[in-house]
């Protein structure tokens, strides 16, 4: 099993042959290049397969105060358990993150500038798309280096 270091080493290393991958194929502007870049980053530095071992992570660090929303995510699932499975578990931390994202989200509702959440989806709705696939592709990168091993 590769160490943290390890796997943030290798999806470093994968990341420009991801972007490239995606310009090569979809001809993206950059604005989503910039987009998957980004969410392929976030997914590799905290939002991994791992991150159901985030409770044992330290808790006044930058990685541990970013993973303080998914402590309680870590005593839901068993590490190389389902979080481990791939798009399966990639969608479990996305529909947790979206919750955590919603119920923010539908606190601060009515200090933001749209008019429904539909407006905000057919405004945003390829960056969501793109960020969403930054996520899938960093944790196929993290799931292969745990193949290997």
């Amino acid at each position: 099993m590769s160490s943290y270091r390890g796997h943030v080493t290798f999806n470093l290393v994968l990341l420009p042959l991801a972007v490239g991958a995606d310009y090569f194929f979809f001809h993206s502007p950059p604005p989503l290049l910039l987009t998957f870049a980004l969410s392929y980053l976030y997914a590799t530095l905290y939002l991994n397969p791992d991150l159901d071992l985030a409770y044992q992570i330290k808790l006044f660090s930058i990685r541990g105060l970013l993973s303080l929303p998914f402590r309680p995510y870590a005593r839901l699932f068993r590490h190389r358990g389902l979080s481990h499975v791939p798009f399966v578990g990639t969608l479990t931390r996305l529909i947790y993150l979206a919750l955590v994202a919603g119920a923010v989200f539908f606190g601060v509702y009515r200090y933001l500038p749209f008019q429904s959440v539909h407006q905000m989806w057919t405004i945003y709705s390829l960056y969501i798309l793109y960020g969403a696939a930054g996520i899938v592709a960093a944790d196929l990168c993290h799931l292969v280096l745990d193949l290997k091993w």
